[in-house]
């Protein structure tokens, strides 16, 4: 017997819907990934020279965090430096995690020995000038909002020192020579975006034949309302073994809503850069790269 045409439409639907919504749920599921290339630069401004560089730190590619070809071939190089550093080509400036202005490349600097550097003409309104960095970035949509970086006030500047200087005792740094410490650079910033400010301080003692103590810590708010480390960098380096750690600024490279941390490593005749990340509660290096040297 020749099914009924009921029969026939309800056999067709059985096969036919149960396919559509398959077709509908894996389109769903398949976000489009973000494929834009976006370089992340330092920005600075010597305190001497009236002009402002910038310097690859990273390149994010597909979600992965990549070096620019410093050391790369020719034909490598010329081509980031012809896209990147095109005269004319402008980019975000991002201070404190938030929009701070833009900068236009003027030229390309010619590498004193290896490195990637171009003159930018700077609007922003980020105080630039010898410890005081900022980023800038090629992307439309890494750091936006509002820039949370400020100096801090004298209670939470004294509350950093003191707990700098009990780090330097942990090390066994002599009493003497934590007299001589020196704050290089101390930040507050919010690093979460919920109105507690983290600060973040690079501090040195200089010592005989031209040993320095460098300390680098972010410094977290607590509930009693003081402060504890949650990051401590440390090292101890004659000339030729020296490192140090600064910081250059924070952004949410991810949007987690939690900004990275970046901080610029300097070497006896070279530097580079470190993204650190707050991982279960930890920060940890999750990248380094950049930079050059002689």
């Amino acid at each position: 017997m020749q099914p009924t045409l009921p029969v026939l439409l309800s056999i067709l639907i059985s096969f036919v819907v149960p396919r559509s919504a398959n077709v509908a749920q894996t389109n769903i599921n398949r976000a489009p990934q973000d494929t834009e290339e976006k370089v992340i630069f330092s920005v600075t401004k010597y305190a001497e020279q009236p002009t402002v560089h910038i310097e690859p730190i990273v390149v994010i590619r597909a979600g992965k965090y990549l070096p620019p070809p410093v050391e790369a071939e020719p034909a490598v190089t010329k081509k980031f430096t012809d896209t990147y550093f095109r005269p004319g080509r402008r980019y975000r400036v991002v201070f404190g995690g938030g929009d701070a202005g833009t900068l236009t490349v003027v030229k390309e600097n010619e590498p004193g020995c290896v490195g990637l550097t171009a003159e930018v003409l700077a609007q922003t309104t980020a105080r630039l000038g010898g410890q005081v960095l900022a980023l800038a970035v090629s992307s439309e949509n890494i750091g936006r909002g509002e820039s949370s970086r400020r100096a801090p006030i004298e209670d939470e500047r004294a509350a950093a020192v003191a707990l700098a200087r009990s780090l330097y005792a942990q090390r066994r740094v002599s009493a003497a020579l934590v007299k001589k410490m020196n704050t290089v650079n101390l930040t507050a910033t919010d690093i979460e975006r919920d109105g507690k400010f983290e600060l973040i301080g690079n501090f040195e003692i200089r010592a005989a034949n031209y040993v320095a103590y460098n300390l680098f810590v972010i410094f977290a708010p607590t509930t009693a309302g003081n402060y504890k480390p949650s990051l401590t960098w440390y090292k101890k380096g004659g000339e030729a073994d020296f490192e140090n750690r600064s910081l250059v600024d924070v952004v949410d490279l991810d949007g987690d809503g939690t900004a990275e941390v970046i901080a610029g490593g300097s070497y006896y005749e070279s530097n580079d850069y470190v993204i650190y990340k707050r991982q279960a509660g930890t920060w940890r290096p999750i990248y380094s790269g950049g930079g050059g040297g002689c």
